[in-house]
C-alpha cells in the first residue's frame, strides 16, 4: 500500500510548477533562462562538515567530489537529471550523502554541459574526460555510474559508448527513473500524464530534440540509449514507479536486458512518482537501502 507521505507528496507536487513547465515547450524554454541565472546548487554546510568536499572546474563546468573520512578508493559517478536542461538541484545532496554513508564510496557529481546550448555529443565528450580521469585515478572496477531521469539515460548511453570503443567499463550501473527514449512516443505515455505530477510529454519532447541536436535523430543511440545494444554491459539496477511518465522506458529496458543476457536487478514500485527516491517518504528509504545493497553486494560476498 502506498504510504500516506507518498500520497501527500503526489498532491503537493503540482505546486512546484514543474508539471506546467514540462507540459509546454515554450514554457520550458522560458524557464531555462531563469534557471541559468541561478548558481548551481552546491553541497551545503552539513555535508561539508561531514565529508571532504572539493570543487573543480572543467571547461567552465563545476565538478563536486564528496569523500568519506575513510579515504575509500571506490567512486560513484553521479549524473544528475533535469531533462538535460536543468543543473544540479538541492534535493540531490541528501541522497548522495546517504550513499556515501551506506557504501563508503566517494561521490563525484559533474555539472555537465546542458541543452539547448549544447547537444549530446558535446556533453558526452566532456563527460568522457571526467570518466577517463576517474579510471586513471582508481580503476574502472572501483566505479559505479549512477543517475536519475535524463542522467540515467546519460549513464547508460555513456556506458554503451565505452563498450563500443573498447574502453574499461564501470563495475556497475544504477538507473533511477530512467529517461531512455527522448522521442516520447510510447503509446502508454498519454495515459500516464494524468498520474505523473512532475513530467509532461510536450516539454520533454522538445528537450529531447534539443539534446539530439541538428545531426542526430531522437530515436537513435546514444541520444535514446533504449535503442542501443545491451550486450556486454556491466550489471545494472533499475528503479521505476508506475505513476512515472517514463515507466514504459524502464519496462522496455527490462525486456531488452532479459533478451540480451544483461544482469539486471529491476525494482518497480507501485503508484510512485518520477524520481520518488529523492523525497522524504518511506518508499524512498526502502529504495535507497536497495541501491546501497546492490552497490555493496560483491563486497559483502567477499569477491573484491
Amino acid at each position: 500500500m502506498t504510504s500516506i507521505r507518498a500520497r501527500l507528496l503526489a498532491k503537493a507536487l503540482p505546486l512546484t510548477g514543474l508539471k506546467a513547465v514540462f507540459s509546454d515547450a515554450a514554457k520550458l524554454r522560458a524557464s531555462i533562462a531563469k534557471a541559468r541565472a541561478k548558481p548551481v546548487a552546491a553541497p551545503g554546510k552539513p555535508l561539508r562538515r561531514k565529508f571532504d568536499v572539493t570543487e573543480t572546474i572543467k571547461d567552465g563546468h563545476p565538478i563536486f567530489t564528496l569523500s568519506p573520512q575513510s579515504g575509500s578508493g571506490r567512486r560513484i559517478l553521479y549524473i544528475h537529471g533535469g531533462a538535460y536542461v536543468l543543473d544540479m538541484q538541492p534535493g540531490y545532496w541528501g541522497l548522495l550523502g546517504e550513499m556515501i554513508d551506506r557504501t563508503d564510496a566517494a561521490v563525484v557529481a559533474p555539472c555537465y554541459p546542458l541543452t539547448p546550448e549544447h547537444d549530446w555529443q558535446q556533453s558526452y565528450d566532456w563527460m568522457m574526460q571526467v570518466y577517463d580521469e576517474l579510471v586513471a585515478e582508481v580503476g574502472a572496477d572501483n566505479i559505479t555510474i549512477m543517475g536519475d531521469s535524463a542522467g540515467a539515460g546519460f549513464a547508460l548511453g555513456l556506458t554503451q559508448i565505452l563498450r563500443d570503443q573498447g574502453k574499461a567499463m564501470p563495475h556497475k550501473m544504477v538507473l533511477l527513473s530512467p529517461w531512455l527514449d527522448v522521442s516520447m512516443t510510447d503509446p502508454m505515455q498519454p495515459g500516464l500524464t494524468r498520474k505523473d505530477r512532475i513530467l509532461g510529454i510536450d516539454g520533454l519532447r522538445a528537450a529531447g530534440e534539443w539534446w539530439a541536436g541538428k545531426t542526430t535523430k531522437v530515436d537513435m543511440p546514444p541520444v535514446s540509449p533504449l535503442f542501443g545494444s545491451f550486450e556486454n554491459l556491466p550489471p545494472m539496477a533499475v528503479f521505476t514507479g508506475t505513476f512515472d511518465l517514463l515507466w514504459p522506458d524502464a519496462r522496455k529496458l527490462k525486456e531488452k536486458a532479459e533478451a540480451e543476457g544483461l544482469a539486471l536487478d529491476y525494482f518497480e514500485f507501485p503508484a510512485m512518482q518520477h524520481v520518488w527516491m529523492l523525497f522524504p517518504i518511506p518508499e524512498a528509504k526502502k529504495a535507497r537501502q536497495q541501491i546501497a545493497a546492490f552497490i555493496n553486494a560483491d563486497l559483502e560476498a567477499g569477491t573484491r
